[in-house]
């Protein structure tokens, strides 16, 4: 579905660092959020690999974002969604949240604990023990297939910065094992198979807004959309002189956000190099950043 009336046919926000941090919201981003969505489609698209769309939807609810069920994916959902495209049921030895392990049980999968399983899923695991990795490591050594939530190394809380989904699947590259498949930002099939379960089929159209830069951004540059980088979690702007894929604009916070800054981005995407918008701070072109 495609409409030609704005700049975008959709904004898809990341959450952590984006639209709050822990419990709480970032300051502005209820009252941007709640009011750009007058304007243009607004979709939520996060990394957590812990928590269904549904359970991220409450917690959005929660914190005033006026949100439908339909319009948040997580990575969980599209690991589900991945192993659901596969037509088959598994045995899987999850080594990560307990909210995901079930879902995948109601899916049709067996769970195991140790090392016949047919698929290793790695993300967050809370209650990781050296001896869930000992069976995992085995598992894979016996040909399960390694599939990754995601592959954000760190995730911002209230108190300061966590280790996410890809410090755990680190421990399986650092035994000399790649992930077959990962389900997050900025993979490529994860991001467009997102978008074709909420009806978009032209990425180019859309903006993509969240705060690191080689999960969020990086993957708005792997599909050809346009970016724009928040300072409120993981990536600061001076991280962006280093960046492979620079944002197509820098927002302080969402709370900037409103409808004459995306006809900024906008016109500032479409005409790379030329003169820039006053407070818009460009970082590359439409389709290349």
């Amino acid at each position: 579905m495609s409409t030609q009336e704005g700049p975008y046919d959709a904004i898809v926000f990341d959450l952590d660092g984006t639209l709050f941090r822990g419990r709480t919201a970032i300051p502005g981003a209820v009252d941007a959020v709640n009011e750009i969505r007058k304007a243009v489609r607004c979709h939520f698209l996060s990394n957590n690999g812990e928590r269904r769309g549904e359970r991220l939807t409450e917690r959005l609810r929660g914190l005033g974002f006026a949100v439908e069920a339909r319009e948040v994916i997580s990575s969980a959902d599209l690991v589900l969604g991945h192993l659901a495209g596969q037509q088959c049921s598994y045995r899987v030895l999850a080594l990560t949240s307990s909210d995901l392990a079930l879902a995948l049980q109601e899916q049709g999968h067996r769970m195991v604990q140790d090392d016949t399983a047919e698929v290793v899923i790695v993300g967050v695991d809370r209650a990781l023990t050296r001896d869930r990795m000992v069976q995992g490591l085995r598992a894979v050594l016996n040909g399960a297939v390694l599939i990754g939530t995601n592959e954000d190394p760190t995730y911002p809380a209230e108190d300061g910065l966590r280790p996410a989904a890809g410090a755990y699947v680190g421990f399986f590259r650092g035994m000399g094992f790649e992930p077959a498949h990962l389900c997050g930002k900025p993979n490529s099939w994860a991001i467009l198979h997102a978008l074709s379960l909420w009806g978009i089929d032209d990425a180019s159209r859309c903006l993509l807004i969240g705060d690191n830069l080689r999960t969020d951004i990086a993957g708005a540059a792997n599909i050809g959309a346009d970016s724009a980088l928040v300072l409120t979690g993981v990536s600061s702007a001076i991280d962006v002189e280093a960046a492979h894929a620079p944002p197509t604009a820098i927002l302080e916070s969402v709370a900037e956000l409103n409808p004459a800054r995306l006809e900024e981005i906008a016109a500032a995407s479409g005409s790379p190099g030329g003169a820039q918008p006053a407070g818009l701070r460009n970082g590359g072109s439409r389709g290349t950043a």
